[in-house]
C-alpha cells in the first residue's frame, strides 16, 4: 500500500513540474486560461462599491415603487482616456439600481471593445447580484502591448431580468 501510495506522489510531482514547464500561448496566459470569451488585452479584478443606498436615491429621484424597475448607466469612463500600449486602464462604470422591492437582483455586466468598427472582444461577463442604490464597479484592463493607434470604443451594458442599460465611450492610443 506504501509503494501505491508513493508512486501517485511521483506521478502526480511528474505532471504537475511537466504542466509548469510548458510555454503557455498568449490567450493561455490571460486570467483565466482557455475559457476567457476575450481575446484583446487583460483584464483584471473586478472591484464594485455602493455610491448611494435605496433610501437616498429614493429621495434624490422621488421614485415611487409603483412606478416599477429602475435601471440607468450614469456614466461611463476610461482613466487615463489616452494611453500608450501595454498601459493599464481603469474602466469605470456607475449605474442605479431601483425595483418596488429591496430584493438583490441578478445581473451581468459585459464591456465590448471596439477598433475601427470591429469588435476586438468581450470581457467574461461579470454576474452579481445587487440591492437597490448607485453602484460603481472599476476594473483594470491592460492594453496590448501591440495595440495599434487610434481611437477605441468601449461599449458597456448591464442586464437584468426586467431590461438592458447600454452606454459608449472612446479612449485613444498613441
Amino acid at each position: 500500500m506504501q509503494n501505491i501510495k508513493c508512486r501517485y506522489l511521483v506521478w502526480l510531482y511528474l505532471v504537475l513540474g511537466l504542466g509548469l514547464c510548458l510555454p503557455a500561448s498568449p490567450t493561455q496566459a490571460q486570467p483565466g486560461g482557455f475559457f476567457n470569451d476575450f481575446t484583446f488585452g487583460w483584464y483584471g479584478n473586478a472591484r464594485e462599491d455602493s455610491r448611494l443606498g435605496r433610501e437616498d436615491i429614493i429621495a434624490r429621484e422621488g421614485y415611487c415603487p409603483t412606478g416599477g424597475c429602475v435601471l440607468r448607466l450614469d456614466k461611463v469612463e476610461v482613466k487615463p482616456d489616452r494611453a500608450k500600449p501595454g498601459t493599464t486602464l481603469l474602466l469605470r462604470t456607475t449605474y442605479t439600481l431601483l425595483t418596488p422591492e429591496q430584493v438583490a437582483m441578478p445581473m451581468a455586466i459585459n464591456r465590448d471593445i471596439y477598433y475601427q468598427g470591429k469588435s476586438l472582444g468581450r470581457t467574461k461577463s461579470i454576474e452579481t447580484r445587487r440591492y437597490n442604490g448607485t453602484w460603481t464597479q472599476d476594473i483594470d484592463f491592460t492594453l496590448p502591448a501591440n495595440a495599434a493607434p487610434g481611437i477605441y470604443t468601449l461599449v458597456t451594458s448591464i442586464e437584468t431580468g426586467f431590461g438592458t442599460a447600454q452606454d459608449t465611450t472612446q479612449f485613444q492610443v498613441d
